[in-house]
């Protein structure tokens, strides 16, 4: 096998098109990279092991074949950015109807204080974004030390087609060594939509269609703006827009049939944990801590 050596964060490098072992070399972090290549050729499944004074992480990914194969530009299997350390990991599938929310995600590892020194920590994992998940591009997710993700609980929820699932944008900060959700900011960067929401519900049923528009049905925006106030505790929110929702989502139903539209809404709701971050990407042992000191 090849070997060649790879220096994160802007040093030039050369890399053979077949090379099946990959050194990452970045101080003061050692990324290393262990690379298979499907049959198909389209993806790479890679074992990758993070190296820090006296610590060993180890994790499996998946990254796309031309973030390896395109000669002309530096393939982005990790890489830093204000402080972070981000590892790609792609989930693969190409049919947007089964694709996850959070497919490509970034595995985020930074250096903390501990009482015994600086230690590498793993933080978790968030949504690469819009940005970066077709390219191969780091930390698309981080702006001004803001990690923003999916909230992906009610992705496939029993009473909720995925269609109308409200996907609520994250907003976290890294705080003890862990990234946690920042309500305020949560709440802000949702705004655009739960106000487009608003509008949606408070028609009237001649206003209805010039309102909801942009794909918002009463469905979609009360499933939404409902999820968001429960999630961001905003209980003078929450009860304006269950006040609305009656109107817009029963007014040519029975009394029976509305009940239960609402029934079924308030179970899904009551899934919400105010603050709780996205599902974890399911590592092997090792991945979230040091399986080495």
């Amino acid at each position: 096998m090849r070997r060649l050596s790879l220096v994160l964060a802007g040093i030039a490098i050369a890399l053979p098109l077949q090379a099946q072992i990959v050194e990452v070399l970045e101080s003061p972090v050692k990324v290393t990279a262990e690379r298979r290549v499907s049959p198909a050729g389209r993806a790479a499944d890679i074992r990758v092991t993070l190296q820090y004074q006296g610590q060993r992480f180890q994790l499996d990914v998946r990254q796309r074949a031309n973030t390896w194969e395109d000669a002309g530009s530096k393939p982005r299997l990790a890489g830093w950015k204000d402080g972070f350390l981000f590892v790609r990991d792609d989930c693969q599938v190409a049919d947007e109807a089964i694709r996850p929310w959070r497919c490509v995600i970034d595995h985020v590892y930074s250096l903390v204080e501990a009482k015994d020194g600086m230690r590498l920590a793993h933080l978790g994992d968030v949504f690469a974004g819009e940005d970066c998940a077709d390219e191969p591009k780091i930390g698309c997710s981080l702006y001004q030390g803001v990690f923003t993700d999916i909230y992906d609980r009610l992705e496939n929820h029993s009473l909720a087609g995925r269609a109308d699932a409200p996907a609520l944008l994250t907003e976290m900060r890294m705080k003890s060594g862990e990234l946690v959700v920042d309500l305020d900011e949560t709440w802000g960067r949702n705004q655009e939509r739960f106000s487009a929401g608003e509008r949606c519900l408070a028609a009237s049923n001649t206003e209805r269609a010039s309102q909801c528009t942009e794909g918002i049905s009463p469905r979609r925006a009360y499933l939404f703006n409902a999820a968001l106030a429960t999630y961001t505790k905003r209980d003078h929110q929450l009860t304006r827009i269950r006040n609305n929702a009656r109107q817009a989502l029963c007014d040519q139903q029975t009394e029976d049939a509305c009940s239960e539209i609402l029934r079924a809404s308030a179970l899904m709701l009551a899934a919400i944990r105010p603050g709780e971050k996205a599902r974890a990407r399911n590592l092997a042992p090792g991945a979230g801590a040091p399986i080495a000191k």
